[in-house]
């Protein structure tokens, strides 16, 4: 009994302290993209879909490998007796 007491006052201060943060009303809104997908329309009558596809999935491995190995090489230079 003196434990559902103690455990009662402690969510009340919960509750009490929660209830004191305002509502905040958050509201998503996705951009318009029938530019994008313009943009796809007409180079798809230049390239196909699947080698634009592709080019961009290369362009962005690579962009993550260099990223990765800056980081490598950072962390490499920070160790005494290894790094410059």
């Amino acid at each position: 009994m003196i434990i559902e007491l103690f455990f009662k006052l402690i969510f009340g201060l919960v509750d009490l302290f929660l209830s004191l943060i305002p509502a905040i009303d958050f509201n998503f809104e996705m951009p318009d993209t029938t530019a994008f997908s313009e943009f796809l329309g007409l180079a798809d009558y230049f390239f196909p879909i699947g080698t634009m596809v592709t080019a961009i999935a290369v362009l962005l491995a690579v962009q993550n490998i260099q990223f990765i190995l800056k980081i490598f090489n950072f962390i490499i230079k920070k160790i005494p007796f290894i790094g410059g």
